[in-house]
């Protein structure tokens, strides 16, 4: 059974199951859907900009990209329907990132785990070092 929540677009109170917002935000989500699937599918508008598909459309940007990040909205056959890379706002046509920023994360993250190996060997051959003490300091100590 679902939980109470408050609905994250209009903070109404709703039983919170397979969806994240209440009916009325989901239904005027697919409505918003709709509306940008039914322009986008004529031919004459596949060369529309993410702008110009908002202008048409009165749909939210930020409502466009997220049909695309849902994988709702194909931006294959689109050539010029973009939007901001999360990280440095280059333009993209799929996911969340562009491949600059993936390259740096990666290579950063690559980094991090080399990083990490060097320590852990370190401490890995510092387990199995013995020290002896040499008994002249320890007789002039008594």
């Amino acid at each position: 059974m679902g939980e109470l929540a408050n609905c994250p677009r209009c903070g109404k109170l709703f039983v919170k199951g397979l969806r994240d917002i209440c009916d009325e935000c989901y239904k005027k989500e697919e409505e918003q859907f709709n509306t940008v699937y039914k322009f986008i599918r004529k031919s004459k508008n596949r060369s529309a900009t993410l702008t110009e598909v908002h202008d048409e459309t009165g749909v939210p940007e930020d409502m466009i990209i997220h049909f695309i990040k849902q994988g709702r909205l194909q931006t294959k056959m689109m050539e010029n329907l973009t939007y901001p890379c999360e990280r440095c706002g280059a333009p993209i046509k799929t996911g969340r990132l562009c491949e600059k920023c993936q390259k740096e994360l990666k290579s950063g993250l690559n980094a991090e785990q080399a990083t990490e190996h060097a320590v852990r060997a370190q401490e890995e051959k510092d387990k199995h070092t013995y020290f002896s003490l040499d008994e002249r300091l320890h007789k002039d100590k008594d």
